[in-house]
């Protein structure tokens, strides 16, 4: 090699040299200056400015003759800081159990809390709540015993007024308190809430409101959290307050809810359940075989401004248990299917045929499309053929009952299948001379009601129920080989007619539907509360008004025949006079419904009607002159007439004024299904 080359090559490993050391210096002085005013800066200001959240005192809930559903109590809370060490736990957690033991705190109660997922990992786990003062001071006297342990005070959800009613009906409300699944809960605020709401605030001691009212209202109630922007030293310590932005305390919400009338709903159901226990069930042959009725759900709604006054579900749960994160194992129980989901609200999530209630919409899409007049005699004889031999099929009476020749209006007293049978064939045999408006007229009718989509109450989670049609046959049997399966038949036109076959509705919606036709036409959205208030109930922040969202074409005369039917259901033969029998309340009429339920036992309705003749011009500020509409249903319940209308008539009978009636008195049904 020559010396030329050498010095080349010496060159060339000089300047690759020179480039890494400039590549160096130029990294060099972008992390140490470049970025001083951007990342660094940014970082070092994060460790030294802490920004705290306090949460502000949440909003008290009314019912709508002021009495305070949900309240709001400082506690002295014991609570474990996350960061423990293994060796911290060991002394923590014996000595904790051992201090509290007369609270009620095991180990195990310790353990399973700091284990549980309910709580985020940088979340302070709260132990106990409303700890005796001398406990309080041994605790925080001996932090070598209890590590990481604080006592803070803090805001939490009471219900004192339940308390009470729990003293007072305990057979009832022991393991429960009334309203659970319309009030809905608080608990902590969980990752994908803080999502939600992210720049609202939400740190992780917050609450938020789970289900229920909580939850509709959540931004009224919850109110501005304290918040507070503190530096700090390199080692953690306080150095000066930046900023303190006080906490503003949650509105209160008026609800349009009657405790009285919950109370009275659901103690009703409760008792209806139980007793339903003792009654035998006609149609199977072990004689020793009762009703099991599992579940029910009531709904009471002022068909003047659909308010909703009661929204009852049973069984149902103590919401006292949620107010500090209820046992894990409590919480498995309340979904295990032996309990029969307590913690499902039937009235906006239970769907059911509405049986034989069904009856006054058939009714009305009868007379509206030509299909019948109110006077047109129908021979009721039990049964009723269609179809030509051998396809011929028979549609009969609950027992095979005969009522004779009926109209329209005895026909809805006796709820007569055999006369809506004839109905529906009616509109099959139109539907069939592809006259679609009107062989679907019960399904337009149902629509315009309300049937089949949500009914805009707010409430999370509402079922809507479904309107079958021949579209629905095909989509639901698509994969079926069987063309029938896919075709509109009469049977199928016939089942709707009496509110069975695949039609299915909630509580809340039926009562939805049926207090626009009392009402002459208007539907409102089902309302939850009517006002919100400044903190402390002072004063009337805001109302919130009736929401009409529809209004249905409705001939006063034809209202008229149905109702006069519905007024004769609870007198003389009709199907609800013996449960009606006493009954002292205000002008009333109703409508019994059973609907069968493939391998259960039938289900028990009942729509119940409070001053059905009421006009605008008698309808005042006084509740009493309003109208009403009571909706009861009680899986495997049984006859309507039997166990859902004893329990409409009792909330009927709270509605007229007597905060106590008599208690429910069922009836034993003398023949297989039936209205009773």
């Amino acid at each position: 090699m020559t010396e030329a080359k050498s010095r080349v090559r010496l060159g060339i490993i000089g300047v690759i040299v020179m480039a890494l050391f400039s590549a160096l210096f130029v990294r060099l002085w972008f992390l140490q200056v470049g970025s001083s005013s951007t990342g660094f800066a940014a970082q070092t200001e994060a460790n030294r400015v802490r920004i705290l959240h306090e949460p502000a005192v949440r909003g008290s809930i009314y019912d709508r003759r002021g009495q305070k559903l949900v309240e709001n109590e400082l506690v002295n809370t014991i609570r474990i800081r996350r960061g423990l060490t293994d060796e911290e736990r060991k002394i923590l957690v014996p000595n904790l159990a051992k201090a509290l033991k007369s609270e009620g705190v095991t180990k195990g109660y310790v353990n399973d809390r700091l284990d549980s997922g309910r709580y985020g990992p940088y979340e302070p786990v709260p132990i106990k709540d409303d700890v005796p003062y001398k406990k309080l001071v041994y605790i925080k006297e001996r932090p070598e015993m209890f590590p990481k342990v604080d006592v803070v005070r803090r805001s939490v959800r009471v219900y004192k007024l339940f308390e009470e009613i729990k003293l007072i009906y305990p057979s009832v409300f022991a393991e429960a308190t009334p309203a659970s699944h319309v009030l809905g809960y608080v608990g902590p605020v969980n990752k994908g809430e803080q999502k939600l709401h992210k720049g609202e605030g939400y740190g992780p001691d917050d609450v938020i409101g789970k289900v229920g009212v909580e939850q509709v209202f959540e931004s009224e109630l919850r109110g501005e959290p304290r918040t507070r922007k503190l530096e700090v030293d390199s080692r953690g310590r306080l150095v000066q307050v930046l900023r303190d932005k006080a906490a503003q305390a949650g509105n209160d919400v008026q609800l349009t809810l009657d405790l009285d009338v919950q109370r009275v709903a659901e103690e009703s159901l409760t008792v209806a359940m139980r007793k339903a226990g003792k009654l035998k069930d006609p149609s199977i042959k072990d004689r020793f075989k009762t009703f099991s009725a599992k579940g029910g759900a009531a709904v009471v709604m002022d068909a003047t401004d659909g308010s909703i006054v009661a929204l009852a579900s049973a069984p149902t749960f103590d919401i006292t248990e949620f107010t500090d994160g209820i046992p894990i194992e409590k919480y498995v129980a309340l979904n295990d299917p032996k309990s029969n989901f307590p913690l499902l609200d039937r009235a906006i999530q239970g769907q059911y045929a509405p049986g034989s209630t069904f009856k006054t919409f058939t009714a009305l899409a009868a007379l509206e499309s030509g299909t019948t007049t109110p006077d047109e005699i129908i021979q009721d004889n039990g049964e009723l053929k269609f179809g030509d031999p051998p396809n011929e099929q028979t549609f009969k009476n609950a027992g095979k009952e005969r009522h004779g020749a009926v109209r329209m209006e005895s026909a809805i007293q006796v709820s007569s299948d055999v006369y809506f049978y004839t109905m529906g064939f009616r509109f099959w045999h139109a539907y069939n001379n592809s006259n679609l408006k009107k062989g679907y007229v019960i399904q337009h009718v149902a629509r315009r009601f309300g049937f089949g989509r949500s009914t805009g109450t707010g409430l999370p989670d509402e079922h809507v129920g479904r309107v079958p049609d021949r579209k629905f046959k095909a989509d639901l049997n698509k994969n079926s080989p069987n063309d029938s399966d896919r075709s509109w038949l009469p049977g199928d036109s016939a089942a709707l007619a009496v509110g069975q076959g695949d039609f299915l509705v909630t509580p809340l919606q039926l009562a939805t539907g049926y207090s626009a036709f009392v009402n002459g036409g208007t539907i409102y959205a089902p309302r939850l509360a009517s006002a919100v208030l400044t903190p402390g109930g002072q004063s009337e922040l805001r109302k919130l008004p009736p929401q009409k969202i529809g209004q249905v074409e409705l001939d006063p005369a034809y209202r008229t025949v149905i109702m006069e039917g519905l007024k004769k259901v609870i007198i003389g033969i009709g199907t609800a006079a013996e449960a009606f029998r006493a009954y002292g309340g205000l002008p009333a009429a109703g409508k019994t419904g059973t609907a069968e339920v493939f391998g259960k036992q039938d289900t028990s309705v009942f729509v119940g009607i409070i001053n059905p003749d009421a006009t605008p011009e008698t309808i005042t500020d006084d509740p009493m002159t309003h109208q009403y509409v009571i909706v009861v249903f009680v899986e495997e319940g049984g006859n309507g007439g039997s166990v859902a209308a004893p329990v409409a008539k009792r909330i009927m009978q709270a509605l007229s004024g007597d905060p106590n009636p008599p208690e429910v008195r069922l009836i034993q049904p003398k023949t297989p299904g039936g209205d009773r």
